[in-house]
């Protein structure tokens, strides 16, 4: 069955592929399949706007819609949202691919999904005007950079509102959930992420695994202690939820490429009190990345392994997120004391974002608290 939000599988996952492995032999073999599907998506528009089927932000929380499996979010929204985002993808592949004709059509169509996209679902203050208002519709709207600048500013605030009128929980079904973390991350909420990653009560990842999850399940509660399984609990192995694991490798560990394969990569990690160590590695095509940062009452200290014939541009902790009990005055805790490099006192100025460029080797970060 076609549907947006699942069928552009036929372009993400070639592209994802290609970002993480730096081969374009897989862009290759599929360039025609991704243009194909942005054809027959294209059958689907009507002034702009895309009527392709979907079943939604597939068993989003307290849906209010007759059938309760699917999300509140309007489902012309997700269409246009996920055309948009296809679009973008097979520019990129264009470029990838040295077709110059094929990147400047579909970066042209791009763009104008995008002013058709915030045109039609909102208005000039950032806020939804179509559809019922829903963590998922502003994610996807920033997530997949659908807004302009000035537009995507205005939306924040209306995104972190739905956040605090579900108590700090979660709304989102399949469709939403794989955004949130990192569209707070890049909006600067990296504290509202890490509050809802951590958070146990339902709906959230740490309820299921109140409930004696040891897998990711298709429903948040598929099972809980007092009520046996959930009616129609669906799949108790199902990776939907399971996207922020990519967030956890990219922001917590702080190991993602900046570009295709690894070859320039981020080091970036997140330090929060929710945690006292975190450690990671990613065996990419260079051979292994690794990163682990421990915290504790004097410091906090960055192991890094950087293969070789690659460069790393890392990025030193300044702060300690704290948890959320913490008081909203006070959600990080500034780190102002000396880096040490290798056991020697840093010297050389960083950047203006507190970034070194390392080269091939193994190296140890100590930031004074």
């Amino acid at each position: 069955i076609v549907q947006a939000g699942w069928s552009d599988a036929a372009v993400t996952i070639p592209w994802d592929v290609y970002w993480r492995t730096g081969d374009t032999d897989i862009l290759v073999e599929n360039y025609d399949m991704m243009t194909r599907w942005i054809k027959y998506h294209q059958g689907q528009l009507k002034d702009g706007i895309s009527h392709m089927w979907t079943v939604g932000d597939w068993l989003q929380p307290y849906s209010t819609m007759p059938d309760s499996r699917r999300g509140e979010t309007d489902n012309t929204l997700i269409s246009s949202a996920f055309y948009a985002r296809s679009l973008d993808l097979v520019a990129r592949t264009a470029k990838v691919l040295g077709k110059q004709q094929d990147w400047q059509d579909y970066q042209r169509l791009f763009e104008q999904a995008k002013r058709d996209f915030q045109q039609h679902f909102f208005d000039a203050n950032g806020r939804l005007k179509v559809g019922i208002q829903t963590q998922t519709a502003y994610l996807l709207a920033i997530g997949f950079d659908l807004l302009d600048a000035e537009t995507t500013q205005k939306a924040v605030p209306h995104l972190l509102a739905q956040f605090d009128a579900a108590g700090g929980h979660l709304r989102t079904g399949f469709l939403g959930t794989p955004l949130i973390a990192p569209v707070l991350d890049k909006i600067g909420r990296a504290d509202v992420a890490l509050d809802l990653v951590f958070k146990q009560s339902y709906p959230s990842w740490l309820y299921s695994v109140s409930q004696g999850a040891t897998t990711m399940w298709e429903r948040w509660d598929g099972f809980t202690f007092d009520k046996g399984y959930a009616k129609k609990a669906g799949s108790l192995n199902h990776y939907a939820y399971g996207a922020i694991g990519q967030w956890l490798y990219d922001r917590l560990a702080g190991i993602s490429p900046l570009t295709a394969g690894y070859q320039n990569i981020r080091i970036a990690p997140i330090v929060t009190e929710h945690l006292s160590f975190v450690e990671a590695s990613y065996q990419s095509p260079h051979g292994l990345i690794s990163s682990q940062w421990q915290l504790n009452n004097t410091a906090v200290t960055l192991d890094i392994v950087i293969p070789a014939n690659t460069t790393a541009q890392v990025e030193i902790p300044t702060h300690i997120f704290n948890k959320q009990e913490q008081t909203k005055a006070s959600r990080t805790t500034k780190l102002t004391g000396e880096v040490y490099l290798n056991g020697e006192l840093l010297k050389q100025s960083l950047s203006s974002n507190n970034q070194l460029t390392l080269t091939a080797g193994k190296y140890k970060i100590e930031v004074k608290r």
